[in-house]
């Protein structure tokens, strides 16, 4: 059923992309921007004052709010599954910044309780949303590269990104599944084997590894390899890279990330973002801003979001057999 009131939100996680998340919601004439809860208490109270919303140390606070119609969990990856039991427990719609979950299980437990409680599910793939993986999806689905033969996704960080998570999360999870995610959209159909090989040396002490290659093998015949990597020096220019090559029988086609953006040199080279969540007169613009726009259409007119919790859980899946793979050192077909 349509409803024309603003939905009103409570953002669960005040870090880099929580902070995002609240900035769009509070621009944006779908939305009301209610509340923010952090563990950390001040940096809660510096976001929620900033945008005017009420500020909790406590996620259960914020769920106990009736007027809170929704909520985005923008905690980290491992931290998803609980807090999306209790929010859907509490009858509230899920923005849920991607993977889903750490296991395939969880992502599970997660879509039973949003079904059950009638609230809508959708997880925070932002490549769907960026126009310029929109763009080479539309390419694909229009048969201008005719049948596709093989895709090469990469996508990497400098080494303070895996240093910050302490080794609770993987680089599979937290980068891969970009790749992954976008890869099962634009081709439309499943992995069916997954080989994956890795490196751990300068992240070793964290119990995680440096990069990872993984080989995938689409129902159609295509392949696929994702590189996913974050242990670039610290002192690197580019924060993100990223870069996509797909090859189909009569054409092919690019996404590259590093040169899309503003380059500025000086004392310290640096790249500046202008797609994902960049400032545009004192707004958020990009990517991140299409994403919560989209998810507050899907709450206001019971609309199905263009990433629910079945499409991520696929992408989970994916994951889950390329770190089976990597122990075994066999190919290995993702759970069904």
């Amino acid at each position: 059923m349509k409803d024309e009131r603003p939905v009103r939100v409570g953002v669960i996680g005040a870090g880099m992309m929580g902070s995002g998340h609240a900035a769009c919601v509070r621009q944006s004439p779908r939305g009301e921007l209610v509340a923010v809860a952090d563990v950390d208490g001040e940096r809660a109270r510096e976001v929620a004052g900033r945008l005017g919303a009420s500020a909790y140390q406590s996620h259960r606070e914020l769920l106990n709010r009736s007027e809170v119609d929704a909520v985005i969990v923008a905690t980290p990856d491992w931290a998803h599954r609980d807090l999306c039991l209790e929010a859907a427990a509490a009858g509230k719609s899920m923005l849920v910044e991607k993977p889903l979950a750490m296991t395939v299980a969880d992502c599970d437990a997660i879509i039973e309780a949003a079904e059950n409680a009638g609230a809508t599910l959708m997880v925070g793939h932002i490549l769907r949303f960026d126009p310029r993986y929109v763009a080479a999806r539309a390419a694909i689905q229009s048969g201008d590269l005719g049948g596709v033969s093989y895709l090469y996704g990469r996508r990497s960080n400098p080494v303070v990104q895996a240093r910050r998570f302490g080794g609770k999360t993987t680089v599979l999870h937290y980068l891969g599944v970009h790749e992954v995610d976008w890869m099962l959209w634009a081709m439309g159909e499943p992995v069916t084997e997954v080989y994956a090989r890795s490196s751990r040396k300068a992240l070793e002490s964290l119990g995680v590894d440096d990069g990872v290659f993984a080989i995938l093998r689409f129902s159609g015949g295509a392949m696929a390899c994702v590189e996913a990597g974050w242990s670039r020096p610290e002192q690197s220019s580019v924060d993100l890279d990223a870069y996509l090559e797909v090859i189909g029988t009569v054409g092919s086609l690019y996404v590259d990330t590093p040169n899309a953006g503003v380059r500025v040199e000086g004392v310290k080279e640096r790249r500046i973002d202008t797609t994902y969540g960049f400032a545009m007169s004192g707004q958020v613009g990009g990517a991140l801003r299409e994403e919560v726009d989209h998810f507050l259409r899907c709450v206001q007119e019971g609309r199905k979001p263009l990433v629910d919790g079945r499409q991520a859980r696929a992408a989970v899946t994916v994951i889950a057999a390329a770190a089976e793979s990597i122990q075994s050192g066999k190919p290995v077909s993702p759970a069904p």
